[in-house]
């Protein structure tokens, strides 16, 4: 412990105190309930649980947001993509990799895309930036490969009501991914696993075949208003938001080794006409890049 002796007020001193130790018999605690459990089974009623998508919101929600149907809806599944090392170690190329602890070397994925970050500042220099470097998962370079990467973008309308369902295709034991939304917070709608038994491993067809037949859990009394939630592991989880902050806003993944390797993407909200101009003489800035010669 410490304490503030204040002598001067802009100089500090410490008193450190040491405690004796003993060793103490740990206790098992067994009738408490766990805050959004890993195994993901949100979307029944328990009594050793509590996932977040079963708070309710002590705020008014906007009910305007959680409505039937959305203006804008975007299937968004994650996954890694493993390199073979005799394709990633190509003379002359340099690909971004991740080596896991099992020794794989991987890249992630969303929507099948891998981001890679502009060569400019898209707020401020969008026409710097070749149209070509953009894609996403309806609009993918025909030769991208199954390790596509680009600036993963998604145009969404000003103002519009949208519902993003993420759906891990990653499905590592006791993982959940923490995905963070820039810009404007969401309401968490729906947090769960498929309930078809006989599914041991959920997929994006799996889940669009949930969706249409109405059985992608959604809940719309009172859900909390989060900014980052965890993707329950081999689960998916239903956001909504209203579109109404212009601009480009970051969508992703909270472990910093997944997001340098591209386990990102980003929503545009609105058109450049919707910002307001770059202030006169605004500094501007590129990919400091050098040029590469190959002898």
């Amino acid at each position: 412990m410490y304490q503030k002796l204040y002598k001067y007020p802009i100089h500090f001193s410490l008193n450190l105190h040491t405690f004796g130790a003993k060793k103490v018999k740990l206790q098992w605690i067994n009738d408490l309930e766990v805050l959004n459990p890993l195994d993901a089974i949100c979307d029944r009623k328990r009594s050793d649980a509590v996932c977040v998508s079963n708070l309710k919101n002590a705020k008014a929600v906007d009910k305007s947001v959680l409505v039937e149907r959305p203006d804008v809806k975007i299937f968004l599944p994650f996954r890694f993509y493993v390199y073979e090392p005799k394709n990633l170690f190509i003379p002359n190329t340099y690909n971004r990799y991740l080596v896991a602890p099992s020794g794989d070397h991987l890249i992630s994925l969303v929507d099948e895309i891998s981001y890679i970050s502009p060569p400019a500042p898209m707020l401020s220099q969008i026409h710097d930036i070749p149209p070509e470097l953009f894609c996403n998962g309806d609009n993918r370079p025909p030769d991208c490969g199954p390790n596509c990467e680009c600036v993963h973008k998604v145009d969404i309308p000003l103002g519009a009501v949208v519902e993003v369902v993420l759906v891990d295709e990653v499905q590592q034991i006791n993982l959940s991914h923490p995905f963070h939304l820039h810009g404007t917070p969401f309401y968490l709608v729906g947090m769960g696993r498929s309930p078809d038994k006989s599914i041991k491993k959920i997929n994006l067809k799996h889940t669009l075949e949930l969706d249409r037949m109405g059985m992608l859990e959604r809940d719309f009394s009172k859900p909390p208003l989060k900014d980052n939630v965890a993707v329950p592991n081999n689960g998916y989880v239903v956001l909504r938001f209203r579109a109404d902050n212009p601009g480009y806003w970051l969508f992703h993944c909270h472990f910093l080794f997944h997001i340098v390797i591209g386990m990102n993407l980003v929503f545009h909200i609105g058109t450049h006409a919707d910002l307001p101009p770059v202030p006169d003489k605004f500094p501007t800035c590129g990919d400091h890049v050098p040029p590469v010669t190959l002898f």
